[in-house]
C-alpha cells in the first residue's frame, strides 16, 4: 500500500556546525608510487621511490622500507643522485632538497627560481649542478617548456611545446670532455641541443607519434619508441641531419620505456603487453620477460648493471635480476584501470572503482577493486596490502593495435555481518561478438588457508545488470545467512545457504529462494536494518519494506514532494535506527519507517550526493557531494554536525566510516570511534579525521645496517652479520666452596678409593676436628638450655653481647670425641 507522510516536512536547514579541529588528511602511503620514475643510488644497495609528497628509500636485496623523507609540501616530480648517498629531490613548486640516504635526514632546502613560473612538471639532474625542469608551455594546452637552470646564470629556455612525460626527456652521451647532450619529444619529433657546443637539431620520421626516448651515456647514440611499437636506433643525431638509423620492432602496441644497459650494449623496451624485452645493440638478438602482471610503464637499469626496475600500472615495481628473472618486487596499492564502454550517464564510480569500499569485519580490511578481475583487500591501520584476490581466475588479456578487449572486471562486492562469507559478481562482456557473461559466487573464509574458497558460482543470477547486494546483517542474518540483488531485469533475488550434502560429500551451497518484483518497476537502492528485521528497497521514487524472513512487503512510502528515482538510501544506526535516508539527483531526505512518514527534505543541491555512508559506531551518516563537499549529520535532524566545504578539485567515487582500534579520549562525537576515508577518481585516498589524531599508524622502516656500505666480496657473503641460533647456550655452574667447613676433608674422603683409606679409628678424629668451628677465648657464644635445648637472648651491653665462655683446648676436644659422646656439645657453658 502507499502511505502519505502526515508530517509536516521541512525545508534546508542552512545551519551548518564548524569545527576547527578536524581536518582532511591525504594517505601519503596509499599514493601512487609509480607515477615518476625510480632511481638507483650509486652503489645499487638502493632505490628511491617517489610517492605523493614522501620519499621512499628500499632496500634493493629484501625490497623492505629503510626511510620515509617527508619534507615536501607538494606532490614529488622527480629524482636524482646527486652525489655518493646525497638524493635530491624536486617537488611541483620548484623546492629542491637534498637528503642523507644513510640516517634519512634532510640536509638543505632550495628553489628553482624561474621567471613567472609557479609550477613545475619534471626535473631531471645531469649534474655539475645543472637542473632540468619542465613548466606548463604558454602558448599550447598539455605540453611543457624544458629549462636548465643553475646556481650562476639565468635560466635558459631550451625547448618549447614538449611532451610533458618524464620518459619524453632525455640527457647523457658524456664523451669524456664534460659535454651534455639533452633531447625531448614532441609529437611527430626529435629535438636535440647539444649544451656544450651549442649544436640544435630536430629529427623526423614519419606520421607515427614518439612515446619515449633515452640517451647512451658515453656515445651519440639514441633510442626512441613510438605508438606503432617500433624501436629506431639514430647514430651521431647530434652532428648529421640525417643519422643512421636501425629499426627494432616486435612490439604491437606502444612502446612506454626504452633504457640502456649501464655498459651500453643492451637496450630494454616493455608497454602494454606486460613483456619486457631485451635487445642486444647491432645483433637481432633478444631476450623477453613474459607475463609481468600488469603494462609497463617504466624501465630503469641499477648503476652495476645487475639488477633492472620496472614500475608497472598496477602499482608495483618488480626487479629483475642477471638471469632475467623476478626476484622481488615492492607492492602498493593496484591501481584499478578504468573499464571502458560504460554510457556517459553512467556515475564516474562505475568506471574507476565499482565495488566501492567494503569493510571486512573479520580482518578490518577494506574490499575494493584491484586489477582486472581481482580484488584487494587493504588494511588501514598499517597502511599495507593484506593479499589479492583473483575472482574472476582467467587469463588477462591484452588489447590489440586498433581493438580493444576487455577483461573480467570485479562489480560488487558484500561480506557477511562475521565475515564468513564474501559475494563478488563479475562481469565479462564482448560487444562486438555480441557476448555477455555474469557469475555471482559466494566465497567462504578458511581460517586453516588463511584465504577464501570459492563455494557456489551462479552464472547469469539476472538476466540484466546487477545494480546491489548486500547481506543479512544482525543476529538472523548470523544464524541464517541471507544475501539480497537487485537488477535492472525489475527483479530482486533472495539467496540462502542451503545444505547440498549427497552421497559423495557433506557440504553447503547457495540457491535462490525467492525472486519478487514490484510493479514492473527498476529497484535503484538496497538497505538493511541494523539489526537485519527490515529490508527496504528503492523502486524508481517509492520505497517498499519488506519482512526478509517471510519476504512479505509491509508498506510503501512515497510523498508528493519526492518525485526524482532514489539513487543511494541507509538505514540510520543506533537509537536513530528507524530513520532510512535516501538521496536522489538533487535532494536528500529521511524516511521515519515506524510513523510512516516523511522527516524532513533538504533539496536543491548544488551537487548531487555521490556517497551516502552510514557509521557503524554512532549514529551520524555523512553525505559526500560530487562537487567534494561533505556533511556529516543525524538522520534525525537536517542540521549537519560538520561540513568540509570542499577537499580537492577531484570527484569522490566511494567513502567509508572505519572503526578505531582505540577509541579517541575526546573529540567529536561522530569521530570518537571511527574516521571517515573517501576515494576520488585519482583513486587517492582522503581521511577526515580530528587534528590531534595520530591517524592511521606508519608501516614500520628498517634502519640501514653499516654493513651495507661496505663493499662486496665472497668471503663478506659467507659470513652472516648476525648470528642466530635456537639452541640454549649452557651456562656454568660456579659452586662457591671457600665458606664451608670441613670441605676439603670431606672431598678428599670422597676422592680416595675405599681400599686406600685407613681404619676410621683413625681418621674420625681429625675428620670431626675439621668440621667444628674454632672459637677464640672471647668469642661470642648463645646460650643454650640444657633441658629443651633451646638458646635464649642474652642481654646487651654498650651494643654488644655481654657473656662468659669457658676456654677448650684442642687437647680436651679430641678427648672429648674419641668417646664418641656428643652429649657435651649441648651442656651449659659455665
Amino acid at each position: 500500500m502507499v502511505k502519505m507522510a502526515n508530517k509536516k516536512t521541512r525545508g534546508p536547514d542552512k545551519t551548518q556546525a564548524n569545527t576547527s579541529d578536524i581536518v582532511v588528511k591525504k594517505l601519503d602511503d596509499a599514493t601512487d608510487i609509480v607515477r615518476q620514475p625510480p632511481v638507483f643510488t650509486n652503489d645499487s644497495k638502493y632505490i628511491c621511490i617517489a610517492s605523493g609528497r614522501q620519499i621512499g628509500i628500499y632496500s634493493v636485496e629484501s625490497a623492505d622500507k629503510v626511510h620515509s623523507l617527508k619534507e615536501h609540501t607538494v606532490d614529488v616530480i622527480g629524482l636524482a643522485i646527486k652525489d655518493d648517498n646525497i638524493l635530491l629531490s624536486c617537488d611541483a613548486s620548484g623546492e629542491t632538497i637534498e637528503w642523507n640516504i644513510n640516517n634519512g635526514t634532510m640536509i638543505k632546502k632550495a628553489p628553482i627560481v624561474v621567471a613567472g613560473i609557479k609550477e613545475f612538471h619534471s626535473f631531471h639532474y645531469p649534474g655539475n649542478g645543472k637542473f632540468l625542469v619542465a613548466t606548463p608551455s604558454m602558448y599550447t594546452t598539455n605540453m611543457s617548456s624544458l629549462w636548465i637552470v643553475d646556481n650562476y646564470t639565468r635560466p635558459r629556455k631550451l625547448f618549447a611545446d614538449i611532451k610533458s612525460t618524464p620518459q619524453s626527456i632525455a640527457f647523457g652521451c658524456n664523451q669524456g670532455n664534460g659535454s651534455l647532450v639533452v633531447v625531448a619529444l614532441q609529437d611527430h619529433s626529435v629535438v636535440v641541443k647539444d649544451i656544450t657546443n651549442g649544436v640544435d637539431k630536430k629529427h623526423m620520421t614519419d606520421q607515427r607519434k614518439f612515446t619515449c626516448v633515452a640517451l647512451h651515456s658515453e656515445k651519440l647514440i639514441m633510442a626512441t619508441g613510438d605508438i606503432s611499437g617500433r624501436i629506431l636506433i639514430w647514430h651521431d643525431f647530434v652532428h648529421k641531419s640525417r643519422p643512421v638509423k636501425t629499426v627494432y620492432h616486435w612490439h604491437t602496441l606502444p612502446v612506454n620505456s626504452v633504457c640502456f644497459s649501464s655498459e651500453g650494449e643492451y637496450i630494454y623496451s616493455g608497454g602494454s603487453e606486460k613483456v619486457m624485452v631485451k635487445w642486444r645493440l647491432g645483433m637481432s638478438r633478444k631476450q623477453f620477460l613474459p607475463r609481468m602482471g600488469s603494462s609497463i610503464k617504466y624501465i630503469v637499469n641499477a648503476p652495476d648493471n645487475i639488477c633492472v626496475a620496472t614500475s608497472h600500472s598496477d602499482n608495483a615495481i618488480r626487479f629483475i635480476d642477471s638471469t632475467n628473472k623476478i626476484n622481488r618486487a615492492i607492492i602498493g596499492l593496484v591501481k584499478h584501470d578504468p573499464i571502458r564502454g560504460f554510457a556517459d550517464t553512467e556515475p564516474i564510480k562505475e568506471s574507476v572503482m565499482p565495488t566501492g569500499l567494503v569493510f571486512d569485519p573479520r580482518s578490518r580490511g577494506i574490499f575494493f577493486n584491484a586489477q582486472a578481475g581481482f580484488l584487494q583487500l587493504y588494511d588501514p591501520q598499517k597502511n599495507s596490502l593484506i593479499f589479492n584476490m583473483d575472482v574472476a581466475n582467467r587469463n588477462v588479456l591484452t588489447d590489440e593495435r586498433n581493438l580493444v578487449i576487455g577483461n573480467a572486471e570485479v562489480l560488487r562486492v558484500a561480506v557477511s555481518p562475521t565475515g564468513e562469507w564474501l559475494a563478488t559478481l563479475e562481469v565479462w562482456s564482448n560487444m562486438s561478438a555480441g557476448y555477455h557473461d555474469m557469475n555471482l559466487k559466494f566465497w567462504r573464509y578458511d581460517a586453516v588457508q588463511a584465504n577464501y574458497e570459492l563455494n557456489t558460482d551462479v552464472t547469469m543470477p539476472h538476466q540484466d545488470r546487477v545494480t546491489a547486494l548486500s547481506f543479512q546483517p544482525g543476529l538472523l542474518g548470523t544464524e541464517m545467512p541471507c544475501l539480497v540483488t537487485i537488477g535492472r531485469d525489475l527483479k530482486f533475488k533472495i539467496w540462502r545457504l542451503v545444505d547440498d550434502t549427497d552421497i559423495y560429500r557433506q557440504k553447503e551451497s547457495w540457491s535462490c529462494d525467492v525472486a519478487g518484483d514490484f510493479r514492473k518497476l527498476t529497484p535503484s537502492a538496497l538497505s538493511f536494518s541494523e539489526d537485519g528485521s527490515l529490508m527496504a528497497i528503492a523502486f524508481q521514487d517509492t520505497v517498499t519494506l519488506w519482512d526478509p524472513t517471510s519476504i512479505n512487503l509491509n508498506t510503501t512510502l512515497s510523498h508528493t514532494l519526492v518525485q526524482e528515482p532514489i539513487e543511494l538510501m541507509e538505514f540510520g544506526r543506533d537509537h536513530c535506527f528507524r530513520y532510512l535516508v535516501c538521496a536522489s539527483k538533487s535532494a536528500l531526505y529521511a524516511w521515519d519507517v515506524i510513523s510512516q512518514g516523511l522527516v524532513w527534505k533538504v533539496g536543491q543541491l548544488q551537487s548531487s550526493v555521490r556517497c551516502l555512508v552510514p557509521d557503524p559506531k554512532s549514529c551520524f551518516m555523512a553525505a559526500v557531494l560530487q562537487n567534494s563537499e561533505v556533511f556529516i549529520f543525524s538522520p534525525s535532524s537536517s542540521k549537519p554536525v560538520h561540513a568540509v566545504p570542499k577537499m580537492n578539485s577531484s570527484e569522490p567515487i566511494a567513502a567509508l566510516f572505519v572503526p578505531r582500534s582505540n577509541p579517541l579520549a575526546s573529540g567529536p562525537e561522530w569521530l570518537i570511534n571511527s574516521r571517515l576515508l573517501i576515494v576520488d577518481d585519482q583513486q587517492e585516498f582522503f581521511c577526515v579525521d580530528d587534528v590531534s589524531s595520530a591517524g592511521f599508524n606508519q608501516k614500520l622502516t628498517t634502519p640501514i645496517s653499516h654493513m651495507d656500505s661496505l663493499p662486496w666480496t665472497p668471503f663478506s657473503a659467507m659470513r652472516a652479520e648476525k648470528q642466530i641460533s635456537a639452541a640454549k647456550q649452557l651456562v656454568p655452574v660456579i659452586h662457591q666452596t671457600s665458606g664451608i667447613q670441613g670441605y676439603k676433608s670431606v672431598q678428599s674422603l670422597l676422592e680416595t678409593s675405599a681400599s686406600a683409606l685407613p681404619p676410621m679409628s683413625r681418621i674420625c678424629s681429625l675428620f670431626m676436628s675439621d668440621l667444628m668451628i674454632k672459637h677464640g677465648p672471647k668469642a661470642v657464644t648463645a646460650k643454650v638450655n640444657s633441658v629443651d635445648r633451646t638458646t635464649t637472648d642474652l642481654p646487651f651491653t654498650n651494643g654488644h653481647i655481654d657473656t662468659k665462655t669457658e676456654d677448650f683446648n684442642e687437647e680436651t676436644t679430641l678427648q672429648k670425641l674419641l668417646t664418641l659422646d656428643c652429649q657435651w656439645l649441648v651442656e651449659t657453658v659455665k
